[in-house]
């Protein structure tokens, strides 16, 4: 949860100028870093990655976290059913490629 703080900390200027929203108010600032916290939070967990540095991840953050601002987040998924279902394909392949690797390896080690 202190990556998903952090994260949203540092990108909620970003997320207001996304959206336009030049609000100073706490209660409205605390409230968006909210909605960017539990978009990390939720994005992550569907892509299945342990952080935001992928530009299409944090495209998808900010996109939740817009659906969630315009109170429609229960239409996120079915809009966005593919981009995640890419990019969780794209991270998981990575990772079967040096499973592969290492297993491959790990193989050609014994056999020596």
């Amino acid at each position: 949860m202190d990556n998903a703080k952090k994260w949203a900390e540092e990108n909620l200027e970003a997320f207001k100028q996304r959206m336009r929203i030049s609000t100073t108010d706490s209660n409205e600032l605390a409230n968006l870093t909210k909605m960017l916290v539990a978009s990390y939070t939720s994005i992550l967990r569907l892509v299945g990655v342990s952080d935001a540095s992928d530009p299409e991840v944090e495209e998808l953050i900010y996109e939740r976290s817009r659906y969630v601002y315009n109170d429609a987040l229960d239409e996120f998924r079915e809009n966005y059913a593919q981009n995640i279902r890419d990019v969780f394909l794209v991270h998981h392949s990575e990772e079967s490629e040096e499973s592969d690797d290492k297993i491959t390896e790990s193989g050609l080690m014994s056999n020596n």
